[in-house]
């Protein structure tokens, strides 16, 4: 390998090892970017993944550690979301994520096919509320609650209730949760959330939530 594309090699290594590198971002440390990755890739240094973007190799293991690692922004949502919020009381099936970058979300997606992994991306223009676990970005507690009812993962979606019932602002939550239905029904996911809470409330013989039992006609989502 010439000394110029060793030299550009390492410092990929260095900054976006385990990455998804975009070809303009990295024209800003080497303008001639386009068709140095070009020769790396033919030369089997990394992967072209699509159009526009490379996969800088790197030690991974699973989905999580490639999440931990890739440098571009990404929310972890709805299901997977709470799996983390749940502590992994609830997990499997694909991996869901938020991204505001349409042309990253058809590279990630591309990569996850690769991988032999199953990923939903799902690219949003407005902003996304998460906050920082264990290097991921999380959907905030609120709106995966609310986001896996919408969806019908009512067993995530109150998993990761359950699980943070004792920090959950139940009356924030259910404000939130007002106008949101869920999909293919006249049900308010306040609601639901509403007649969940009355059932656990039922199993524990007590008032574990203080919420009414709300009237829903709808006998699958009684279900």
């Amino acid at each position: 390998m010439e000394g110029y594309l060793q030299r550009l090699y390492e410092k990929l290594k260095e900054k976006y090892g385990g990455s998804l590198v975009r070809v303009e971002e990295i024209r800003k440390i080497e303008p001639n970017a386009k068709e140095y990755l070009s020769r790396l890739a033919r030369e089997g240094f990394i992967e072209r993944v699509r159009w526009g973007w490379y996969w800088i190799p790197d030690n991974i293991k699973d989905p999580w550690e490639f999440f931990e690692k890739d440098k571009n922004f990404k929310v972890i949502s709805c299901q997977t979301a709470a799996t983390l919020w749940s502590l992994g009381l609830i997990g499997g099936g694909a991996f869901t994520v938020k991204v505001l970058d349409k042309s990253y979300g058809k590279a990630l997606k591309e990569f996850f096919k690769r991988s032999g992994w199953e990923i939903l991306v799902e690219v949003v223009s407005k902003p996304i509320s998460y906050v920082k676990m264990d290097g991921l970005l999380v959907e905030s507690l609120d709106e995966t609650i609310i986001e896996c009812l919408q969806r019908w993962a009512f067993i995530d979606g109150f998993a990761a209730l359950y699980v943070n019932r004792d920090k959950i602002d139940l009356k924030r939550l259910l404000k939130k949760a007002y106008w949101r239905r869920v999909r293919g029904k006249d049900v308010r996911v306040r609601q639901v959330i509403e007649y969940g809470c009355y059932l656990f409330n039922e199993v524990a013989k007590g008032e574990m939530f203080d919420v009414r039992k709300p009237k829903i006609k709808d006998r699958y989502i009684k279900l």
